[in-house]
């Protein structure tokens, strides 16, 4: 596993850790605290593609506005997931959002030969101004 390291967003710690063609930022308290406040996302997405160009000597082929669109994308499905399992339900709707909050548990952007959504996050990124 790779070391996790920490920037401060608004007052608050966010936690991520980097690989050769990715990035992967935790998607917990911190996080959701943090994006709360206009352009922070923004201002993550652009200190951690600093850092993965600075630790690796190559520049991730993912824009700031996309990898900001990723990560609202992961943290408000999750946050609406954990609303709705307060609610009695049945067990396949429970199981759907349990598959909800795991693969939102850890937002891995990264190169497209890697990151199958790596497109949908472009065009989001394209059509709304982060």
């Amino acid at each position: 596993m790779q070391e996790r390291k920490n920037i401060k967003v608004n007052e608050e710690e966010v936690s991520y850790f980097l690989s050769n063609k990715a990035v992967h930022i935790d998607n917990n308290d911190a996080l959701k605290k943090a994006i709360l406040k206009p352009q922070a996302a923004t201002e993550m997405a652009e200190i951690i593609l600093k850092d993965h160009q600075s630790s690796y000597k190559q520049e991730l082929p993912i824009s700031v506005n996309s990898l900001a669109a990723e990560i609202y994308g992961h943290v408000f499905p999750e946050k609406v997931a954990e609303i709705m399992k307060k609610i009695p339900m049945p067990d396949s709707m429970e199981q759907a959002l349990n598959k909800i909050m795991e693969k939102t548990e850890v937002i891995d952007a990264g190169h497209e030969s890697i990151d199958g959504n790596r497109k949908i996050w472009d065009a989001v990124a394209k059509i709304i101004p982060l």
